[in-house]
């Protein structure tokens, strides 16, 4: 059982023929009853800072916890965005060639269009020079009897 600076004080010593001198004595526990006191007090105040110490080591734990929660929230929220941005990219590229594949097509067929329409032209062309040709030979021929005669 611990002693306390106000037992220390009020302690009694038997009295006796040859004793110790009273008022050494007293003197001797007042300066020990004062040293415990100091030391009880300061024992008091650094229990108090440990224990702000310890809420504050505790409030450290829980922010770090958060921050850790956190992290990992983003970490996923960012890893999911990357593969959303990632399949939405290759969405995108697959969605280009599907166009390019069309307008290709298109422009092929276009071209075909054109082709088949230069060679009626040039069929028509051949045709219009045969019947011109022609034409102008009939009125040669005209020409020259017309000339004979």
């Amino acid at each position: 059982m611990p002693i306390t600076p106000l037992e220390i004080r009020k302690q009694e010593f038997r009295k006796t023929l040859r004793g110790y001198d009273t008022h050494e004595v007293r003197s001797f526990l007042e300066m020990v009853s004062s040293e415990i006191e100091d030391l009880l007090r300061e024992n008091a105040s650094l229990n108090e800072k440990v224990k702000d110490m310890d809420s504050q080591i505790e409030d450290y734990r829980r922010m770090e916890k958060i921050l850790q929660d956190t992290l990992t929230t983003t970490q996923k929220a960012a890893d999911e965005l990357k593969s959303g941005a990632k399949k939405e990219a290759e969405t995108i590229i697959a969605n280009a060639k599907v166009e390019a594949q069309r307008f290709l097509r298109d422009a092929q067929s276009e071209l075909a269009k054109i082709k088949e329409e230069t060679k009626m032209v040039e069929h028509q062309k051949l045709l219009l020079v045969s019947e011109f040709r022609g034409l102008l030979e009939s009125y040669l021929r005209l020409l020259e009897r017309l000339e004979k005669k």
